[in-house]
């Protein structure tokens, strides 16, 4: 009995917690003031995650491009299939590598500081000063960095597609002597403009969540040294966990069911 108390009270502090993230990150939207200064707010907090995080992805990514190619080419030059090996790894990388690993990227680079930042306005008691003066908060700060991150995200995944794109033909035909042609002939053969669309619009999605996820934790931190490092943390990792459970949510209910055919 004590498991599955101990069971039921995780659960019900997961609701609670996700029920409280969705509620702030609805409310910072509607509160969003829609202002030129604002709209100006939004594009640079969007600027400045993408800068941010531009190096991180591209540093991330590019090894991943070249480990795929290099281990599906062992396998795929034992069965004669060496042709096949750039529709894999673009259609891999379009569709499940680039989406996954930039969200991932941005909650760790952009993710913290954005939480970090609002735990020391709340330790600070500017958060309450904001309210004080009758403005709100959540639409004034949070509202710009949630949707900031929603833009960034996919200028981040276009980038990490070129990146492991470019990592998979190094490994390929620099390292490993696959014809270039051969390569470039194929390489978009296994996607669809659809691939990448929906691609694009996963790291949308991403984006808002995460944003809200950080923006929340830092919101709600403790009044205290200690919180803003709790905060970084616990948005850390729950925007990481939200963004590999979201991608195979998505990728299952969109691929899943017809084994990714186009």
């Amino acid at each position: 009995m004590n498991v599955f108390a101990a069971a039921g009270r995780l659960t019900l502090a997961f609701l609670a917690g996700a029920g409280r993230v969705v509620g702030f990150g609805v409310t910072s939207l509607v509160a969003l003031p829609r202002e030129r200064s604002n709209l100006r707010a939004t594009a640079q907090q969007a600027l400045i995650l993408a800068s941010r995080c531009a190096l991180p992805v591209v540093l991330v990514i590019a090894p991943i491009g070249g480990m795929l190619a290099l281990q599906s080419l062992t396998l795929m030059r034992t069965f004669g299939a060496e042709r096949q090996l750039a529709p894999l790894a673009v259609a891999v990388i379009v569709r499940e590598l680039a989406p996954g690993f930039a969200a991932v990227v941005v909650s760790m680079q952009g993710g913290a500081a954005i939480a970090a930042e609002f735990a020391t306005l709340r330790l600070s008691e500017e958060l309450d000063a904001i309210d004080v003066m009758g403005l709100d908060a959540r639409g004034l700060l949070a509202g710009p960095r949630i949707v900031g991150a929603a833009l960034a995200a996919p200028l981040l995944n276009a980038l990490a597609i070129v990146a492991g794109v470019a990592g998979a033909y190094a490994m390929a035909v620099v390292g490993l002597g696959v014809p270039r042609a051969l390569f470039l002939e194929n390489m978009f053969s296994g996607i669809t403009p659809l691939d990448v669309w929906v691609s694009e619009a996963k790291t949308v999605a991403f984006g808002l969540g995460l944003g809200a996820i950080c923006a929340s934790a830092g919101f709600h931190a403790e009044r205290s040294t200690a919180g803003v490092g709790a905060a970084a943390n616990r948005a850390v990792v729950a925007s990481v966990v939200f963004v590999l459970v979201a991608n195979y949510v998505i990728n299952t209910a969109i691929f899943g069911f017809r084994g990714g055919a186009a």
